[in-house]
């Protein structure tokens, strides 16, 4: 009988440790990387080729979607949710710093995803230009709600220059929570 108060201590010391170990690994899984797709995973059309183990638009100038070229990368979900992609690209400057992208459907011209010019390879999120500007996105991150399955995302040439090494689909971040409006006087 004398062990059993020891046993309820040590149970007692434990719970808060396991409690957060489960914080812990919940905010590990938040933050999982997702599925990567290499550049050689795509299937492309000229003229968007592979260079270096990285995709690019060959032609000499800007491109609308339908004439880039494409990129097509297939993947499957197993949850259904949004998810957001996040590139390692190279864009040099500000000609050389966009594609057009979207999933399941070939995207237009107004589906363009802008890149901060950067020195080397950076991750950059998915974002769509819409009715912003490449500085200020419409959609910023651009969330695509995806059911399980296979689904395809179709990148199209827009500024030759611009280098994807490898995409990759993640879970979209939450929402923040709306701020309640203050009560009136």
């Amino acid at each position: 009988m004398k062990y059993i108060p020891s046993i309820v201590l040590a149970v007692a010391l434990a719970i808060p440790a396991f409690a957060q170990d489960a914080k812990t690994n919940v905010a590990a899984d938040a933050q999982s990387p997702g599925q990567t797709l290499l550049a050689s995973a795509a299937v492309l059309t000229a003229p968007m080729t592979l260079t270096n183990d990285s995709l690019c638009l060959t032609n000499d100038g800007t491109a609308e979607a339908a004439s880039g070229g494409k990129a097509v990368f297939t993947f499957n979900i197993t949850n259904a949710g949004s998810y957001v992609f996040e590139a390692l690209v190279s864009a040099p400057d500000d000609t050389s710093n966009s594609f057009f992208v979207n999933v399941d459907a070939v995207p237009n011209d107004e589906m363009i995803w802008d890149f901060e010019a950067a020195d080397g390879f950076q991750k950059r999120v998915s974002s769509w230009r819409g009715t912003g500007d490449a500085t200020t996105p419409e959609f910023a991150p651009k969330t695509f709600k995806l059911e399980p399955g296979a689904h395809k995302v179709i990148l199209a040439g827009r500024e030759p220059g611009t280098l994807l090494k490898s995409l990759t689909i993640r879970p979209a971040p939450p929402a923040p929570a709306a701020t309640p409006a203050p009560a009136a006087p």
